[in-house]
């Protein structure tokens, strides 16, 4: 009996946690809820305003209930009130982070140029947001304004014979080209951070490390490759990228017409 009780907590724990998941997706979507969370002096806003300073600065782990509580003036459980959880305050990191930027009044009608321009925009983002590509993959970006940027972004696919799935697949390849690039290039910076080392010590180090490789012979394409005159930095790796994704989507619009 003692290990059916346990496995009934078990199961109503995760059941819990399954419902607690949405409470950050309700906050946004839900405008009675929303509303309750702008009473007194202490708003919901205010919390994630500063719940995206210290993220920008420190990365995401850095956000915590007792640290933004702390960086208010006020205690962690004050913030439950307005936030149920980390989890939620991550959502709504989220979303308050993609609205700074307007979204285009419709598509230009190039779908390849706006594209391009869409995972340009992107990247810039991740840029001011290093904290971003990390957090949907804890917290799906299921955001209002989250949906109206994908939205948009598929809209640019409107003119093509492609069927919704597929233009629905390319524009999820091209946004997980641009968060890929920025994870490497945001774990290449925590690296040089930690070094506490310049970029030419890095590659001196890294060359005297892979030169005796290379020396060997047994990889002549990786070493062509890693002395090619033209390698390119993260944003160009993400480009070039994004480049390749362009011409597949090119190939099936051409064989569907």
């Amino acid at each position: 009996m003692p290990r059916v009780r346990g496995r009934n907590r078990q199961r109503d724990r995760e059941a819990g946690d399954a419902r607690s998941f949405w409470d950050g997706y309700e906050l946004l979507w839900a405008p009675d809820q929303a509303a309750a969370g702008q009473r007194g002096p202490l708003d919901r806003a205010l919390i994630v305003q500063v719940a995206v300073r210290v993220a920008d600065a420190e990365g995401l782990a850095a956000v915590t209930m007792r640290r933004i509580a702390h960086e208010l003036g006020t205690g962690a459980m004050s913030l439950y009130r307005h936030v149920p959880d980390k989890d939620a305050l991550v959502s709504l990191m989220i979303d308050t982070a993609l609205g700074e930027d307007e979204l285009p009044d419709a598509p230009s009608g190039d779908w390849r140029a706006d594209l391009r321009s869409l995972a340009s925009g992107m990247w810039d983002f991740t840029q001011r947001h290093p904290w971003y590509p990390e957090a949907v993959m804890e917290r799906p970006p299921i955001t209002p304004h989250s949906m109206a940027a994908f939205e948009f972004a598929i809209s640019i696919l409107d003119g093509t014979p492609l069927p919704v799935a597929d233009q629905a697949a390319i524009i999820i390849t091209v946004s997980n080209a641009v968060l890929a690039a920025a994870l490497n290039a945001a774990a290449e910076a925590r690296l040089r951070a930690r070094l506490q080392a310049t970029d030419e010590e890095i590659d001196h180090s890294a060359g005297a490390f892979f030169g005796k490789i290379l020396a060997s012979g047994r990889y002549p394409r990786f070493r062509d490759a890693m002395t090619s005159a033209d390698r390119l930095g993260p944003k160009e790796e993400m480009q070039m990228s994004v480049e390749l994704i362009l011409d597949g989507a090119a190939a099936r619009i051409a064989a569907a017409i």
